[in-house]
């Protein structure tokens, strides 16, 4: 019987042989962005999931005949994440059917008679550009104009979804927006306990705002 070294000799020498490599798996092409939204309308309401959360449309979309407000919000250099954040602007936008009209349009400040652009002084709180004043100011998309952000600060009701006066506050019961002085005390006319003795001239104003 042949010993194990001979059956070793008679094997096929495989010294300096370079070991077969694996094929390399060609990598897949890189997968393309879900479309931000596919509007087939304007992309001039909430339905928009890119309206809806204060954004503009961009190249990944695959929406129709966009006119997305925020992209004209863009367009001017407004900070549309601030933007969002201002409810009142958020119930209004869509229903502005010339916002670059809106926007560019003039808008004297009651503080000192200056003139303004809306351009120029969204989103939020801003202050007034003439000379050593710097009164703040905020806008009324609601009533379509400034509210004096120090002394009557604008009151934007997330549920009614509509501007009131800033002594205002929302009643759970009704589901409406009452008058409740300026610390609060004054209940909504709906219950029992509201306090007859309160203004009726100014509840009368605060519903007119």
């Amino acid at each position: 019987m042949a010993s194990k070294r001979t059956s070793l000799d008679t094997e096929p020498d495989t010294v300096g042989k370079v070991p077969t490599q694996p094929k390399m798996k060609k990598p897949s092409p890189p997968k393309a962005p879900e479309p931000k939204c596919s509007c087939i309308g304007s992309c001039r309401t909430r339905k928009c999931p890119c309206g809806k959360k204060g954004e503009a449309c961009d190249d990944s979309c695959k929406c129709m005949g966009c006119v997305n407000p925020f992209n004209i919000l863009a367009e001017y250099n407004i900070d549309l994440s601030d933007a969002a954040e201002d409810a009142c602007l958020m119930d209004n936008i869509f229903k502005v059917k010339d916002l670059r009209g809106r926007l560019e349009q003039s808008y004297e400040l009651e503080c000192c008679e200056e003139s303004v652009q809306l351009k120029d002084m969204l989103p939020g709180v801003a202050q007034c550009p003439g000379e050593e004043c710097g009164y703040e100011w905020q806008f009324s998309w609601c009533w379509n104009r400034f509210v004096d952000e120090e002394k009557r600060p604008r009151y934007h009701c997330e549920k009614c979804r509509f501007c009131a006066d800033y002594r205002s506050d929302h009643c759970e019961i009704c589901n409406r927006c009452y008058f409740a002085g300026h610390w609060g005390i004054f209940e909504c006319p709906c219950t029992p306990e509201s306090d007859v003795d309160s203004d009726p001239e100014e509840r009368e104003t605060c519903a007119v705002m």
